[in-house]
């Protein structure tokens, strides 16, 4: 189906072949206690402790067959051409603002660096002691003012949380428009990665690189669940917007198979921040689910027609029914994750206990400290790989949201 094409996803749970990480880096030194909170964070986090836990994620992976694309690497690749370098540059400094003083002068440091320096600068981020020191000018407003925030440059921490900037649906990605402003530079690299890698030659940008495809119209890959080759389930959330939702229905049929969409409405709260925080895809027919989300849910089918138009909107109240039809089935399994009390639910649900990543059919990586959660898998049938992560689940983030899938190979 995509043959003349890199990279291609129609399924949560085919075999994992090629995904996206970004090992966590000198960004999350930069969490303060004053400053994390408007970082999306909840915890400082131990850095090195953080890259052996990562390292270990990467190496689960491969030992199932997958191939680890970094993204740092890839975007230091990309920034190996001059006029993309330069490009990129600018686009920077226009969404830091940076006065023209100050944007000139980094920029010729920045021109002449090694590229994977000058991406780790990039991810990073600059303090502004750091700028100051790079160039002779005091000619900038910015660099002065001790109420403007401590960086020209700001650091991107939640970037080692991979699934959310960009998705591969289909044989093309769709980019992510973030809801926070810390995150609004992710999609920008993910943007210049898929247009100038050779690895992402012919990938075509689904949805994000249009005009009217940008903030506020703001959708992130958390929300994002490929149930088939002709249908899609999208959170209607915190961080992805109804219109959004639906605008990516159309350009899912203008560009893919996909004709059906299932928009998840789940409360707009931290806890539920994305849909796979409540509800992931652990086999061709089975999903968890945190159960205290079925009390408020609500699912809308949408149809669309071969030439994107909607036909039709209509809430699924049988939808697991819903759901099983369109795969396919007679029924499809719906596993709660419910503990022994309300405490154990929302704690397991707290630590990611739902995020769950498919590398097969029926078989999942999940955080080890997730011991009810990873037993009513396995009483399920489901194969369940443990990783250790307690430094990397203080970001709030679980297995599939470190990962941005690439490639996987077809569900028999």
């Amino acid at each position: 189906m995509c043959q003349d094409k890199p990279f291609c996803v129609f399924s949560e749970t085919g075999p994992l072949k090629q995904v996206m990480l970004h090992r966590p880096g000198n960004e999350l030194n930069r969490l303060t206690i004053s400053n994390m909170s408007d970082l999306l964070f909840d915890d400082l986090i131990w850095l090195e402790q953080a890259q052996r836990e990562h390292d270990e994620f990467a190496g689960l992976l491969r030992r199932e067959g997958c191939e680890v694309l970094y993204f740092n690497e890839c975007l230091a690749k990309v920034l190996e051409d001059k006029e993309v370098r330069e490009s990129l540059i600018k686009s920077v400094f226009m969404l830091e603002c940076l006065d023209r003083h100050l944007s000139e002068g980094l920029a010729e440091v920045f021109m002449d660096l090694p590229s994977i320096d000058l991406a780790s600068h990039l991810i990073s981020g600059y303090s502004k002691k750091e700028a100051s020191s790079l160039f002779k000018s005091s000619l900038s407003l910015i660099s002065k003012v001790e109420n403007g925030g401590d960086f020209v440059i700001h650091p991107i921490p939640n970037l080692y949380f991979q699934r959310d900037p960009a998705m591969t649906v289909g044989c093309g990605i769709v980019i992510g428009q973030m809801t926070y402003e810390v995150r609004r530079r992710e999609p920008l690299y993910w943007k210049y990665i898929t247009n100038h890698h050779p690895r992402f030659k012919g990938m075509e940008i689904i949805f994000g690189d249009a005009p009217d495809e940008v903030w506020p119209h703001k959708v992130e890959g958390g929300d994002l669940l490929v149930l088939s080759d002709h249908a899609m389930a999208i959170g209607v959330s915190q961080r992805t917007a109804p219109t959004t939702a639906q605008r990516i229905g159309k350009k899912l049929a203008l560009n893919t198979p996909i004709r059906k969409i299932f928009a998840f409405e789940i409360p707009r709260e931290r806890y539920c921040m994305h849909l796979d925080t409540v509800f992931t895809m652990l086999d061709k027919d089975v999903f968890s689910i945190f159960p205290t989300v079925t009390k408020v849910l609500k699912v809308w089918e949408m149809d669309y027609d071969d030439n994107g138009t909607l036909l039709s909107i209509k809430q699924a109240h049988q939808w697991k029914e819903a759901i099983a039809n369109e795969l396919g089935f007679d029924k499809i399994r719906v596993i709660e994750m419910k503990g022994k009390d309300q405490a154990e639910t929302d704690r397991e649900q707290w630590h990611d206990g739902c995020n769950t990543l498919a590398v097969a059919p029926g078989k999942v990586v999940t955080y080890n400290r997730n011991l009810m959660s990873n037993k009513l898998l396995r009483d399920n049938g489901i194969e369940v790989l443990e990783l250790n992560g307690p430094e990397l689940g203080r970001g709030r983030g679980g297995p599939r949201c470190m990962t941005m899938p690439l490639n996987r190979a077809p569900v028999k």
